[in-house]
């Protein structure tokens, strides 16, 4: 954390967009993303890159139903949380996952219209 700490708003959005993509209930006393909101999660830039990260990876099947899934679990995770910047930003990704999942059923009901 020092070396966040010498120059924050460089570095703290960089590590970001490097930490883990994970944090869930059984993580949180071991998350160094979680550490990262909880010390730099004030800053909307770290709240952006982190979901950046987060939001990179490839899923099989229905797009929507993956997004379901990864939002079910950060909701889980929000349970047992009690930072607020990292309710923060949960709150954020969340409603952002909403978003996503309402444009992935749209082009899963297009797709399956024209496949008929």
């Amino acid at each position: 954390w020092d070396w966040v700490n010498e120059d924050v708003e460089i570095r703290a959005p960089y590590l970001a967009t490097l930490v883990p993509p994970r944090l869930s209930t059984g993580e949180l006393s071991n998350s160094l993303t979680r550490e990262l909101l909880i010390r730099f999660g004030h800053s909307q830039d770290v709240r952006r890159r982190l979901q950046g990260n987060f939001s990179t990876e490839g899923s099989i099947g229905p797009y929507s139903v993956h997004l379901q899934q990864k939002k079910d679990k950060l909701m889980k995770t929000r349970e047992d949380e009690t930072d607020r910047n990292v309710l923060l930003w949960l709150e954020e990704y969340t409603n952002y996952i909403d978003q996503q999942i309402k444009q992935a059923r749209m082009e899963e009901e297009r797709s399956s219209f024209f496949a008929r």
